[in-house]
């Protein structure tokens, strides 16, 4: 799966998918993670266009912003619609990552 990316700056814009569960999380976790290997200082997962997110997406996350975050690096998500907000509520990730309402404000966040 290709993932959309863009560059506002020194912060890497990274587009998640519509669906972000178990059929593509084991695709998209390593084009991910090599994104990151270029050490980027800022990057921005924008969840505008995502529908859904099940626990594999959600593991993701988990994976990618720690390492992003032992290499010195700040995440912030952006965008995130009510139906998936609630799950990341549900599962306490509001209080673990950085969220802004949308890709500015995400980008604001971390700088």
């Amino acid at each position: 799966m290709a993932l959309e990316i863009s560059r506002e700056n020194d912060t890497l814009i990274i587009v998640m998918p519509p669906r972000f569960d178990a059929n593509n999380a084991p695709d998209i976790e390593p084009e991910i993670k090599t994104l990151l290997a270029g050490k980027p200082a800022k990057v921005v997962l924008d969840f505008a266009k995502t529908e859904y997110i099940a626990s594999a997406g959600l593991r993701v996350l988990l994976v990618v912003t720690r390492d992003q975050m032992k290499a010195g690096g700040k995440v912030a998500l952006a965008g995130i619609r009510p139906q998936v907000l609630k799950v990341f509520d549900m599962a306490g990730f509001t209080s673990i990552f950085t969220i802004g309402a949308n890709r500015d404000d995400a980008v604001k966040k971390i700088s």
